[in-house]
Formats: C-alpha cells, sequence, structure tokens
C-alpha cells in the first residue's frame, strides 16, 4: 500500500464532493431533488461568448501550448475593464496575471510566499478552499470569526501578536460567500491598514463583485496604499456564468504577481487561447448579459426569501452574491442535521454552514441556481 503525505491525510472530504456524493446516491434511488447547493448557475455563459469559443479553438496555432502570461490582448481587455468597473489604473505587463480559474490561484500562491509554520488566516465562514490550500502548503491556519453580532466582518484586533509576527497571509472575501454581505470602505481601509502594520499579503476574493442588488461592491485596489500589500481575484464563472471555462484573473502587487508567475510556470501551462477569446469577447461586450443577470438573481432572491419566511425561518441573509445565508431552526441541533432533514424529508439540497467553518454552525446556504419556478412555496411544513 502507499503511504499518503501527512498534509493531505489533515483534509476533511471537499464540502462539495460530498454534496454530489449525496446528489448521486439519490440520482442511483430516483429520488427526485431540488440542488440549492453549488453555486454552479443553471444559467447559460453568453451566446456570442460561446460562439467566439468556438471560432477561436478551429485555429491551429490556438491548439497549442499557450503562454502562462496570457494573451496580450486578454491582459488589455483586463486592464480596461478594471479601469472602467473600478477606475483602478493596473499595469498590464506586471501587475495583470490570467490564471486558471481563482481556485487555481488560490491553491498556487502559498507555494511562493509560505513557508512550513507560517500562518495563514482565513476567515470563518469561509470558502472552503482558503483552508485546504493552506494545509496542503503545510501553514498554520488561524480561523478569524465572522461573527453575525460584528456584521460578518472580521475583528483584526482579536488576532494574537503570536500570530501576526508569522503570518504571511489573509484571504478575505466580499460580497462574501457564504454569508452574503458587502464590505464597506472602512472596513477595506482597515484590513490595508493591518496588513501594511504587520506586513501580510491581503488577498481580496472579489469573485462575486458584479452579483449585487444595491449598492456596487469596491475592488481593495481602490484603497490608498492596497497595492503595496494586496492582490484582488476575479472570476468570470461568476459573472458570466462560465465555471467550466476555468478562467480567472488576478492583480495588483507586481512583486507578488511575478512570485505567482514563477510558481505556475513550474506547475501548470497557460490557458487555452481559444478560452482566452472567449473571455475577451464577455468583457468587452457583454456588460448587458452581467446587468440581466443580476435581475434574473434578484427575482429568484426574492421568491425564495418569501418561501423561507412562509416556512418560518427569521434570520436571513441576502445582501450580494446568489446565495441565501440562513440561521436553522433552532429544534435542530446542528446545520448538518438540518441539511440532512432537508435531503430526507424535504427533497432540498442545501450546504450546512459547518462546512465553510466552525464559525459557520447554526447556519445553512442555499444558492439561487434553480428557475424562479422552483423556487415557490418549497417547503412542506413550517418549522
Amino acid at each position: 500500500m502507499f503511504e499518503f503525505s501527512d498534509n493531505l491525510k489533515k483534509l476533511p472530504p471537499y464540502l462539495f464532493a460530498a454534496i454530489d456524493d449525496k446528489k448521486a446516491e439519490l440520482t442511483e434511488k430516483g429520488k427526485k431533488f431540488l440542488d440549492l447547493s453549488v453555486g454552479d448557475p443553471d444559467i447559460p455563459a453568453p451566446e456570442r461568448v460561446v460562439k467566439a469559443l468556438s471560432k477561436s479553438a478551429q485555429i491551429k496555432s490556438n491548439q497549442k501550448y499557450a503562454s502562462n502570461a496570457g494573451k496580450v490582448q486578454m491582459r488589455q481587455a483586463i486592464k480596461k475593464w478594471m479601469k472602467e468597473r473600478f477606475k483602478v489604473s493596473l499595469d498590464q505587463t506586471s501587475e495583470i496575471l490570467p490564471v486558471l480559474g481563482t481556485k487555481e490561484a488560490i491553491a498556487h500562491l502559498p507555494i511562493g510566499i509560505v513557508n512550513r509554520g507560517d500562518y495563514i488566516l482565513i476567515p470563518s465562514p469561509g470558502y472552503p478552499g482558503y483552508r485546504s490550500t493552506a494545509v496542503l502548503a503545510g501553514a498554520r491556519i488561524y480561523q478569524m470569526p465572522l461573527l453575525e453580532k460584528n456584521g460578518f466582518l472580521p475583528d483584526f484586533g482579536k488576532v494574537p501578536d503570536s500570530v501576526k509576527k508569522r503570518a504571511k497571509i489573509i484571504y478575505l472575501n466580499y460580497p462574501n460567500n457564504p454569508t452574503t454581505v458587502e464590505a464597506p470602505l472602512s472596513f477595506m481601509e482597515e484590513a490595508v491598514k493591518f496588513c501594511r502594520k504587520n506586513n501580510i499579503l491581503l488577498v481580496w476574493d472579489n469573485a462575486y463583485s458584479e452579483i449585487y442588488f444595491n449598492k456596487k461592491p469596491l475592488s481593495i485596489l481602490q484603497v490608498k496604499g492596497a497595492k503595496e500589500v494586496a492582490l484582488e481575484l476575479h472570476s468570470f464563472s461568476k459573472t458570466f456564468c462560465m465555471t467550466g471555462f476555468r478562467i480567472g484573473w488576478v492583480c495588483g502587487n507586481k512583486e507578488v504577481v511575478k512570485v505567482l508567475a514563477k510558481v505556475k510556470s513550474n506547475v501548470d501551462s497557460g490557458i487555452f487561447r481559444a478560452v482566452q477569446d472567449a473571455a475577451i469577447e464577455a468583457l468587452s461586450k457583454e456588460s448587458g448579459y452581467v446587468a440581466g443577470l443580476r435581475k434574473i438573481f434578484l427575482q429568484r432572491r426574492k421568491i425564495l426569501l418569501e418561501s423561507l419566511k412562509q416556512a418560518g425561518f427569521k434570520d436571513l441573509y441576502a445582501e450580494a452574491t446568489f446565495y441565501i445565508w440562513a440561521k436553522i431552526p433552532p429544534q435542530f441541533k446542528s446545520s448538518f442535521d438540518f441539511s440532512k432533514y432537508l435531503i430526507e424529508k424535504e427533497g432540498i439540497v442545501a450546504t450546512p454552514g459547518v462546512g465553510f467553518g466552525k464559525y459557520g454552525e447554526g447556519f445553512i446556504r442555499f444558492a439561487l441556481t434553480v428557475d424562479e419556478k422552483k423556487l415557490k412555496g418549497i417547503f412542506k411544513k413550517t418549522f
């Protein structure tokens, strides 16, 4: 028998892989269910984007290895989009790097930044990938509680001095998955100040920047001094429903961009040029698609919130993103128990809050990734 690495043994089963296993089990048994778990929208990517992909894929030169730096046109499109959307100026050569989805960037970044025993600060609840990549990098993990009483924002003053001295990276994600909240400018300024003072790389995961319903989310790079310490992540998966295309980008601190590019050049190859051409099409010509996407999620949000309230849910959060973060009914002992009940009794697959970290316990996440007609009156009983 092979002996696997200690780091791999430390990893719990990946949250969404476990959910997929449960869905496969239900399907095999012939049971129907409403899937409100994984954040993979049912909405097709823009038609012209798919056509651009198909056309570009037929060009022979595009079928060869691509540069890790990304096409010049791709970096130019990102530069223009960031300027128009956030008024942020970037150098397309040194401050922008296309990546094979932001999950890939999150995974590879610690390889170039963290030594064994260094700390990575992660939000709890938070995207499970932050924790798993820290474990695989051999880092120590400090969980920053995102508490309801604090508006689901971490309290930097609670981070111990012993942790700050050994901390190399902090992951922050707003609009937030899973709590849905946006971060005010004052908090973003505080985060930059904290990282500058303690020489910590701030990785600002802005994957949901375009899925909002009221105030437009900000870029961390709009904060004065942020480029000294910050790297921002963006995703085509959420903005353009291009989850299977596997493309995103990082931008910000040029030294960190250079480090990530070096790591990537040693462990993967560049993004398929046809996918880059599709992404360029999305950034350049699909602002109307994104506006329409927000309208769809807004309507779904309204209907599911009504269904949840009718079922007796009281504490509900749906500020941005395409999720609803809900406190579980008091008669259930844990978010896992409640999610199990929903699957077995209600035919609903949702994500238990504890899967996002120990401070997610007591909550459950519903994804707005099915047609609005399926969201009306989905619960059989009142809690």
